[in-house]
């Protein structure tokens, strides 16, 4: 009988958010310890979805769960945070292993990770890590597709499975993957090598269906399918993140031959190294998009990327807002709008009622004014649902005290914790279905496709004002090493190899 501790300590890092990750903010959204990780998550296709579901099936593993922590993107973690966080994890460790010897360790982390101690967070949480369990004891890990991997993540881990694509809809294949290779090592089949390459380009926010990344993708795939090699694979490291270590890599993992693995790395690097200018964003002007939007036979989807949740923004951004309403636009419906004062007084007023709000617009000067005007109150709801698409599908997702607000042509659900529109849920469990309105405004940046792609072929991205572009060539970074792609040329890029 194996036993097996399984955890998550998961954070996506935006060092331009300067209001700092709090444990209140894990509270907010998850954070779930012990036997009450194993309710919450079975079934779920999340990661650790997938190591329970494969560990169970497996009948021959005892399952210890630690902690399961995931807050928001946001600022920095603060040390009080991952103290508590890490701690739970490193006391349940010690616990049962005094107990009885644990045989592995499988961990859902992100990679993105920037907290007080370390701009290498998952570095920092496994180096601590280590020194409990010593070289040997396995422990592998899922990534986020945009961690930002280390030559320290990759030395102190037995394998790394990062998501392969944007949106991240392979969460729990990853899952499945880890669980079974930790299955595999300790019956003695697998003997993991692992290399990485590093890149000196920060990848744009685009999806992976897009060429050549696409083409290289499944390349990649076929590459894994040796039985030699385990994992080939692209990691795009968080635009957000303005730390020394950020940048692209690609990773392999081969069996028990590190030569094959790096042979592999440099492959792949040279692909996306000729290939540097194709790695560029798209993006529509925004009275160009509301236009064409509203010309538009069916439902159009405007993303307001600059003012993603998920990638550590308010969410509270109204500018797009401003440009449909300039424009006259008609049935449009709004997932969402962070501003808890407003779904508040709309708790309080109560369905039927109208009020008057100055609504987002709170969290900046750069995110553009309020919406100030009457609003009826539609419906409130206590925020909860479940994910339905194609991405976290299971997944809960709290959204605290929620308001459904009209007011002319619009329909705004108004949040009072972030997140960002995964799915069609953020409206439908709220009473608001899609498919009755000509537009949709969804904060999110990439994500929201794999759902939002099945309702419509319409899809728009504007980058509106906030704290950061969606334009990486316009982020102020002051911390990331230069040179880079694309903050300088391609071919500076190329002639340093």
């Amino acid at each position: 009988m194996y036993r097996i501790l399984i955890g998550q300590f998961k954070h996506e890092t935006n060092t331009f958010n300067e209001k700092v990750t709090t444990l209140d903010d894990y509270r907010r959204r998850n954070l779930t310890e012990g036997e009450a990780l194993m309710t919450r998550n079975r079934g779920s296709e999340s990661e650790l979805g997938a190591f329970i579901e494969i560990f169970e099936k497996r009948g021959d593993v005892e399952i210890i769960p630690s902690i399961d922590a995931d807050a928001i993107p946001a600022g920095t973690v603060t040390k009080e945070t991952y103290d508590y966080i890490a701690g739970k994890l490193f006391d349940t460790y010690k616990k049962e292993e005094a107990k009885k010897h644990i045989d592995g360790i499988c961990l859902a982390l992100h990679g993105a990770q920037v907290n007080g101690y370390s701009e290498d967070g998952e570095g920092y949480l496994l180096a601590a890590l280590r020194k409990l369990t010593g070289p040997d004891l396995p422990i592998v890990i899922t990534l986020d597709f945009h961690a930002n991997m280390t030559k320290e993540m990759v030395e102190l881990t037995t394998a790394m499975f990062p998501a392969r694509y944007y949106p991240h809809t392979d969460f729990y294949d990853r899952g499945k993957d880890a669980a079974n290779m930790i299955l595999a090592v300790l019956d003695g089949k697998a003997h993991p090598t692992a290399a990485f390459k590093q890149l000196r380009m920060i990848y744009p926010h685009i999806p992976t269906a897009f060429e050549p990344i696409n083409g290289m993708i499944n390349s990649m795939i076929c590459e894994a399918a040796a039985e030699d090699v385990y994992f080939v694979g692209f990691d795009a490291g968080f635009t957000r993140s303005d730390i020394s270590i950020q940048g692209s890599c690609v990773y392999a993992i081969t069996e028990n031959n590190t030569e094959k693995a790096e042979q592999l790395c440099a492959k792949y690097y040279d692909f996306i190294l000729k290939n540097l200018e194709a790695f560029e964003i798209q993006i529509t002007d925004a009275d160009e998009a509301v236009e064409e939007a509203m010309k538009h036979e069916g439902l159009s989807i405007i993303a307001d990327a600059a003012d993603n949740p998920g990638s550590g923004l308010y969410g509270d951004a109204t500018e797009i807002l401003h440009v449909l309403m300039r424009h006259g636009a008609k049935k449009v419906a709004v997932s969402t709008i962070w501003d808890p004062g407003t779904a508040e007084a709309a708790w309080e007023a109560g369905p039927g009622k109208t009020i008057h709000v100055r609504l987002g617009g709170k969290s900046s000067d750069k995110v553009g004014s309020p919406v100030e005007t009457d609003a009826y109150v539609r419906a409130v709801t206590d925020g909860n649902y479940i994910i339905k698409g194609p991405m976290k599908k299971g997944v809960q997702v709290p959204t605290g005290k929620t308001a459904v607000l009209t007011f002319g042509e619009f329909t705004v659900v108004v949040i009072s914790n972030k997140t960002q529109s995964f799915d069609m849920e953020s409206l439908r469990a709220n009473g608001v279905e899609p498919l009755d309105y000509d537009i949709c405004v969804v904060k999110s940046a990439i994500h929201y496709r794999a759902a939002w792609s099945q309702v419509s072929d319409h899809l728009l991205t504007v980058d509106m004002p906030n704290i950061t572009s969606f334009d990486e060539k316009k982020v102020p970074y002051k911390n990331v090493k230069r040179p880079i792609f694309p903050l300088d040329s391609a071919d500076v890029i190329r002639s340093l190899g």
